[in-house]
């Protein structure tokens, strides 16, 4: 699978089919989606109430997706019902640690 990815602003991510990435801090999201876009993401994302956002074409032999992909810290008080991009989700990943 090749894989590409891409920057536009944020509303143009709003309109697309979305992969929401949530957990606790310091579970590994960050490394997750630094793996799956083959990029550094940046360190400035410790604020528990910060929700990141990165656009990736999906480029397979049988299809091509433009997604977005979202991530969130997991804390008390969070409502995902709450997020302008909610209806446009289409998966969910959870990420914890069993440490």
């Amino acid at each position: 699978m090749s894989e590409e990815t891409k920057s536009p602003d944020s509303t143009s991510l709003v309109t697309r089919p979305g992969i929401f990435s949530i957990g606790s801090s310091s579970v590994g999201k960050r490394t997750l989606l630094s793996r799956m876009l083959s990029l550094d993401c940046e360190d400035s994302f410790d604020s528990s109430n910060q929700v990141i956002s990165h656009g990736w074409i999906i480029n397979t032999k049988y299809y091509t997706a433009d997604v977005a992909l979202w991530m969130a810290h997991l804390h008390e008080g969070f409502s995902i019902g709450s997020l302008p991009f909610y209806n446009k989700l289409t998966a969910l990943v959870m990420v914890f640690d069993l440490v």
